[in-house]
């Protein structure tokens, strides 16, 4: 049955653009509208849900807070209007005076919605609005797109609260890896082969979950799984900031009111635009999280019209361009094994290590690369070519090159037995090799050697082929370094192995590794500080 709610309120506008949409601001209980307004997590995979995983604890908190005494929340509820779908106009906003010119307008907001829909109206309705966001891709880019590169933004987020006791929270202070960034084609994968060689074709994250979403919904027994969460996509509105007070008042069941601001005619790229920005507060959102949104919520068209508005807004979005690479790509020996989550996963690698990783290549900030670029783009000359070679390799080049050394690291070492008996390598918490310090002074003590080299070892014999031929070199001295590292060094119980993170154990590893490379595979680590973990 289609129920109508009216509120009456006020319609304003804090900006002059054209194109800014209308703000209502009304009164309204949090158990009727939480009847029209949904909260759109990623329940699963195939789901495209913005928000983060409802936490019963804060909501049981929050109910507390307002069963006590005079308790009251006067901050807003932030809600996202939806724009109508073709032949299904849910929501209307009418104007109670006749005055056009006036800032703030007296207003009627009118909501119809379904109260017990069915699951096959929840499919038609997603349906449409999937249908609507691919087809509107392209001018959905709109006129904040002026053409920034995404890649040059500075964003990235976490506060010292949340990296306290994180896997990740070693200091790479002296490392030049602080800035985070993201790029144009953040929501995309260039994957061109897998790590065993497999083909793969390039996938848009954020078109592929709206595809997958289309497609799962023609499946009864996965709708009916989902049904819950299908319904909150399927409603005319989205909770896009209070959505634990909004629950926790409803769980008091005595029509709790809220001061309620709308944005009206708001379509999708704009929820996810407000929800980043409300929620960039003091303590803010894991920067994992916010990757998975912007690849996995968004497509690329829609991630370009907000690129210009995120900067502006002084918020600090996370490293697109490095998870398409690192976590994204199938090319990667680190595919789906960076954690997204705002939770710790022992099976997974920490995401700030894998940034710290990527950024070290990305960056191109250690002396290896003003070797590397000038005969990598010799093309690239005059005033400002050490600049500019570097755009073009941010652009076009770091991934190939970062994953070319890593894909030889993984061939060597990822099969091979762990200190840990029945496990290899390549699993994380399980090995020596598998270790935020331990992959970023391996990676290091490769860029020192590769360093070492020789100009000659540089220069190319065909400048129209230079990237494939260094990318050669690259991987032919990458060979040839994993050869004097051998597999039962990191299958070895070390010592030390505890204490990597601070001042001996970090030592220790880099000395460990620099003799192996000096000595070309005949130091004997078995007698070193690492292993023994006796320390003068």
């Amino acid at each position: 049955m289609r129920i109508q709610k009216i509120y009456e309120g006020f319609a304003y506008r804090q900006s002059q653009h054209p194109d800014a949409p209308w703000l209502v601001s009304f009164v309204a209980s949090a158990d009727e509208l939480t009847l029209w307004a949904g909260i759109p997590r990623r329940a699963s995979d195939k789901l495209i849900g913005f928000q983060r995983t409802e936490d019963p604890i804060r909501v049981e908190r929050a109910r507390d807070f307002f069963n006590l005494g005079i308790n009251q929340s006067p901050t807003a509820l932030i809600v996202g209007l939806h724009p109508a779908l073709p032949d299904d106009q849910r929501v209307f906003l009418e104007f109670l005076d006749e005055d056009e010119d006036k800032p703030i307008r007296k207003c009627q907001l009118r909501v119809n919605f379904e109260d017990l829909p069915t699951l096959e109206e929840v499919r038609i309705s997603i349906k449409k609005q999937i249908e609507k966001r691919l087809s509107g891709d392209q001018a959905s880019l709109g006129p904040e797109d002026d053409g920034t590169p995404l890649s040059n933004l500075s964003l990235g987020m976490l506060t010292s609260e949340e990296t306290a006791g994180d896997e990740d929270s070693t200091d790479f202070s002296d490392s030049g890896l602080s800035e985070i960034e993201i790029s144009e084609e953040s929501v995309n994968t260039d994957s061109t082969s897998s790590v065993d060689g497999s083909d793969s074709g390039e996938i848009e994250l954020g078109r592929s979950l709206l595809t997958n979403l289309l497609n799962a919904l023609e499946n009864p027994d996965w709708c009916s799984e989902h049904v819950e969460d299908l319904i909150d996509i399927a409603k005319p509105a989205t909770i896009i900031d209070g959505q634990h007070r909004a629950l926790a008042a409803r769980a008091c069941e005595r029509n709790i009111p809220f001061i309620v601001c709308a944005i009206f005619n708001c379509p999708w790229p704009e929820q996810v635009f407000q929800f980043t920005v409300v929620n960039y507060t003091a303590r803010g959102i894991p920067d994992q999280f916010i990757t998975a949104n912007a690849a996995l919520s968004l497509t690329k068209f829609e991630l370009g019209s907000l690129r210009g508005r995120l900067v502006q807004a002084g918020v600090k979005v996370v490293e697109y361009e490095l998870m398409k690479i690192v976590q994204f790509d199938s090319r990667s020996p680190f595919y789906n094994l960076v954690n997204l989550t705002d939770k710790k996963d022992n099976t997974k690698i920490g995401y700030k290590t894998m940034v710290r990783l990527a950024k070290r290549w990305y960056n191109a900030n250690h002396q290896a690369f003003a070797n590397l670029l000038p005969h990598l783009y010799p093309d690239i000359k005059g005033a400002s070519a050490k600049k500019r070679q570097r755009e073009r390799w941010k652009e076009e080049d770091w991934g190939d090159f970062f994953l070319d050394f890593w894909t030889i690291i993984y061939r060597t070492y990822s099969g091979e037995a762990s200190h840990n008996e029945g496990h290899t390598l390549w699993e994380v918490g399980r090995s020596n090799l598998i270790v935020a310090i331990v992959l970023f002074e391996l990676q290091e003590t490769f860029l020192n050697n590769l360093n070492q080299q020789d100009e000659e070892f540089f220069e190319v014999k065909d400048q129209h082929n230079a990237v494939e031929e260094l990318r050669d070199k690259l991987r032919k001295r990458a060979e040839k370094f994993v050869g004097w590292i051998p597999v039962e060094f990191f299958g070895t119980k070390w010592g030390l192995g505890g204490q990597l993170n601070v001042g001996p154990g970090r030592d220790a590893l880099q000395t460990a590794l620099d003799n192996l490379v000096k000595k070309k595979g005949t130091y004997q680590y078995g007698k070193s500080t690492l292993v023994t973990g006796k320390t003068e």
